[in-house]
């Protein structure tokens, strides 16, 4: 540890004078913005801390971020008919942008805060919500000739973590519990950042789409299209310093032209449109080579095309106005090819230079140039902190809104970076895909890549805005663990998608070329970046046509364009991930996703594997789901899922208090958060359902449902809506329950339920192969399959019961018990133990009997059934109040009972008298 700290005090001299911060490591480090921490788990009686935080706090993370430019207009055409070059003034021509993007999705709560946490994470100033125009820009179009002006919009991509903790409350028994919960969205958000103007002219055939992104193309070598190079004048230059912006030059040794700006020589490639007016001074190339590299912050110039660029950190920057606070003063006149070809000009701006730009009344924060993009300083103290002294004010430069977001807050990668802030430092992280990947060693650093010197290129941020920045790369960004430690592999959907080979790299659209895009990254940071892909991805497999959104973490295939389009999908970005990666994508939807119909209007949660549809926005918010995102799914997918809660869903009736569980597809309520506990449910989630839905729910559990009650180790199965006790797990294992989930169920629970096989249930003995029915409570045996499919059973479950349980069984029909013949349409009711006919249904039915089910029994058990009613049996008549007591055959009047059997008059008449 002490070799450590005398190496970490070694590198103060290396660094540049941008970092005055040491680059430290490890004990230093600053957890992210939005970082979860565990909550505790468990029911407790409510505190008055836990009353207090009932509202839930919500913050967001943002994981990504990336730009992307979409045109807002149809090209709008300015046609010079004339026989000279015209200059049209386009500040008329419009570009709109929208406020939000759908796909921030939720309420206008969460989408205000993916705002406003893109905003503190430095990737964003403000919302492009209006209209954008031109201040006085003009278009030269050539005579004869046509120019064009379209508007686009530069989108802010980016992910976000969206954190909900809230304070669940039940009131059981009048008592409040409270358990504190925790739920996390990934959720992917458009946000429109500035809307611009693109102006081009023949010979180009369409916009350039990186004039709109950074004000200006590379282009190839000078072409003189006019003109020609002014005589030299009689005082040859010795050296540019000094020389006034506008000075003509002309070098006698290589024929070029240069014009002063900023104190820096620039080439020009034409003379036409009056770039060369003036008189001209002699000088040499070798001159012209040692004065400035590029012009010094601030100095202006104006291309043939009428665009005003202002210099800073050497790179031009286009300034669609030059309102206050901007000053263009008197740009010097260039050529197109002098700015497009970057001639004595950087690429973009260098490091450390300071800029602010006004929109509208809005003062836009100072920000600091870094690999050409901007980071922002919330106040004077971080510009200090980060190395610009307490006179940092006196070199600020004014640019327009536009410029300052064209420029992006998104450094590029590779990019070496560390917060400062009062004296102490965050870990040094490099930029990969947008993202912040802290290193934790110096080792790291340079296994990334980055060389030993990679001290002198750390670059220093405030503290803040190094802990807001991304920590998942963009989406197409290749990765890979330093020194090969690692698969390559692809951020998709935020998520880290390995490749198991080069051609599955090259499938997914990363070209042959794919080895040069790939960022290397310490294998701790490859292994930290999660694998789940983010909902709302459109994905498609490997070198197939087929493709899919994702969506609730699951794989929901698209089976045509058609459907495509109609979820929303068809502007996305489109992923490819290797067919292995597909075909292993779950395709069960999470719970707690929210769902809409394509083509409608309906919407619904998934809530234990089911889809629950809601009638209205009361009931889903009422439910939860205001703030949860969004997500179209093809009407051919919602019709296909199933409608019924899985077994072991937690679930409460929307502003109810009572909570649940489903077992065996049945509402089992708990009467305390004891039996709750009890049951195991106080750490799965709770799912909240409509109060419409939660009173529809069966409470009786379903057969063939495995149980366990909570106040034992007792465990039995529900054969015939009755609990069917195991005494061991041999039992289990014998009656084919050792495969299935045990449903723990409160003790109250279990002993209510019932110990009677319900009529119509088919049966088989674990200990053989041995089938039967319950019939009036009996078993009434099969002695074939033949007997099963006759009595009607042969479509029905087999229940399995243990052969202890088997032989328990009566084997007596009770009475009161309507028969069928399997083998006849005969009928008959149980009396007295035995089977008294029917002769036609008005006998049926005058008896009492058209009202209950008919149990059908095989032919043989027909047969078999006595027909002597037993002794100390009551019976009557339908038609007549007179009791009648059967005894030894025959029947002896007697007093009203409470147990009297009504059989047909006819059978009656035929008992004889005692």
């Amino acid at each position: 540890m002490r070799i450590w700290k005398r190496w970490i005090v070694g590198l103060v001299v290396t660094l540049t004078a941008i970092l005055p911060a040491t680059p430290v490591f490890g004990a230093q480090r600053v957890a992210a913005a939005g970082t979860v921490t565990a909550e505790p788990s468990g029911w407790h009686l409510c505190s008055q801390d836990d009353m207090n935080n009932l509202a839930p706090k919500v913050t967001v993370e943002i994981l990504s971020a990336a730009r992307s430019v979409t045109t807002t207009s149809s090209p709008y055409a300015f046609v010079n008919n004339n026989d000279h070059d015209v200059l049209f003034p386009y500040s008329i021509v419009r570009s709109a942008t929208q406020a939000s993007d759908t796909t921030i999705g939720g309420t206008m709560q969460l989408s205000g805060k993916i705002v406003e946490a893109t905003i503190n994470a430095g990737y964003l100033q403000h919302v492009a919500s209006t209209t954008s125009e031109s201040a006085g820009a003009t278009l030269l179009v050539k005579a004869r000739s046509t120019g064009w002006v379209q508007g686009f919009a530069i989108f802010t991509q980016v992910a976000a973590k969206i954190t909900i903790k809230s304070v669940e409350l039940v009131y059981f028994l009048g008592a409040p519990w409270c358990k504190r919960s925790e739920q996390m969205i990934i959720q992917g958000a458009r946000i429109p950042l500035v809307a611009a103007l693109c102006a081009w002219s023949y010979p180009q055939q369409k916009c350039d789409l990186s004039q709109v992104a950074s004000g200006g193309s590379r282009g190839g070598q000078p072409a003189w299209s006019g003109g020609s190079t002014p005589p030299p004048g009689p005082q040859p230059v010795t050296s540019v310093n000094g020389l006034a912006d506008g000075t003509l030059l002309t070098t006698t040794d290589s024929g070029r032209v240069y014009k002063m700006v900023g104190g820096a020589p620039i080439w020009q490639a034409t003379c036409a449109d009056g770039i060369c007016s003036g008189t001209s001074r002699p000088t040499t190339q070798a001159v012209i080579n040692a004065g400035p590299a590029t012009p010094r912050n601030a100095a202006t110039v104006i291309d043939q095309r009428g665009r005003i660029f202002l210099f800073v950190g050497g790179a031009p920057i286009w300034q669609d106005s030059c309102a206050a606070p901007v000053s263009c003063g008197s740009p010097v006149k260039v050529s197109n090819w002098s700015v497009d070809a970057r001639d004595h000009m950087n690429e973009v701006p260098a490091d450390g230079h300071l800029v602010q730009a006004k929109a509208g009344s809005v003062d836009l924060p100072v920000a600091v140039t870094i690999g050409g993009a901007l980071v922002t300083f919330a106040s004077p103290q971080e510009i200090i902190d980060a190395g610009y002294g307490t006179n940092w004010a006196g070199r600020v430069v004014a640019i327009s809104s536009a410029s300052y977001n064209h420029l992006g807050f998104i450094p590029p990668d590779g990019t070496l970076v560390q917060g400062t802030s009062g004296g102490t430092s965050t870990p040094v992280a490099a930029i990969v895909g947008g993202a912040r990947i802290n290193f934790a060693s110096p080792q790291e650093v340079i296994d990334a890549g980055h060389g030993t010197d990679w001290a002198s290129k750390v670059r220093a941020v405030p503290t803040r805005h190094f802990n807001l920045m991304p920590t998942v790369p963009s989406d197409g960004t290749l990765i890979q663990g330093s020194v090969g430690s690692t698969p390559v592999a692809a951020i998709i959907g935020t998520a880290r998608v390995n490749f198991a080979s080069p051609q599955e790299v090259i499938d997914a659209g990363f070209g042959t070329d794919w080895a040069s895009k790939v960022r290397a990254v310490p294998a701790r940071a490859f292994n930290d970046v999660p694998t789940q892909i983010m909902d709302g991805t459109r994905i498609k497999n490997g070198t197939s046509a087929s493709q899919a959104a994702v969506v609730g973490g699951a794989k929901v295939p698209f089976t045509s364009m058609e459907e495509l389009n109609g979820s929303g999908y068809g502007d996305r970005p489109l992923w490819t991930v290797p067919s292995r990666v597909w075909d292993a994508l779950p395709v069960k939807i999470a719970d707690g996703t929210r769902i809409r119909k394509a083509g409608s209007t309906s919407q619904a949660a998934i809530v234990g594997g089911a889809k629950v549809p809601f009638t209205s926005m009361e009931e889903l918010e009422g439910a939860g789901y205001g703030n949860a995102p969004l997500f179209v799914v093809p009407a051919r997918v919602w019709d296909a899922l199933s409608n019924d809660i899985k077994d072991g869903t937690r679930i409460q009736g929307a502003g109810a208090a009572g909570q649940a569980a489903i077992v065996g597809g049945a509402k089992v309520s708990f009467t305390s958060m004891e039996e709750l506990q009890g049951a195991g449910y106080a750490d799965k989630p709770l799912y909240l359902l409509p109060p419409r839905v939660w009173d529809a729910l069966s409470t009786r559990i379903a057969d063939g449902t495995r149980l366990k009650d909570s106040g034992s180790a007792s465990q039995a199965a529900v054969v015939g809506g009755a609990r069917v006790d195991f005494v061991n797990e041999q039992e289990v294992a014998d009656a084919g329950y050792n495969g299935k989930v045990m449903q723990v169920i409160p003790n109250r629970v279990w002993k209510a339920l019932p110990t009677r096989i319900a009529d119509g249930t088919r049966l088989k003995d674990s200990g053989s192969g041995s089938q039967a029915a319950v019939v009036g409570g009996a078993r009434v045996d099969f002695a074939n399959e033949q007997e099963v499919a006759d009595a009607g059973y042969n479509g029905k479950v087999m229940q399995v019961i243990p052969n202890r349980v088997w032989k328990a069984l009566p084997t007596r029909i009770a009475d009161g018990t309507r028969l069928k013949d399997s083998g006849s349409g005969s009928q008959a009711a149980v009396v007295g133990g035995a089977r008294v006919d029917f002769a036609n249904e008005q006998e049926v039915a005058d008896a009492g009997y058209n009202g209950k089910v008919m149990q059908v029994i095989p032919n043989r058990v027909w047969k078999a059934l006595p027909t002597q009613i037993a002794d100390g049996t009551y019976v009557k008549s339908p038609a007549s109040a007179s009791v009648w007591l059967i005894n030894g055959g025959r029947k002896t009047a007697a007093q009203q009972s409470s147990n009297v059997q009504v059989i047909p008059t006819r059978v009656l008449d035929a008992i004889p008298s005692s």
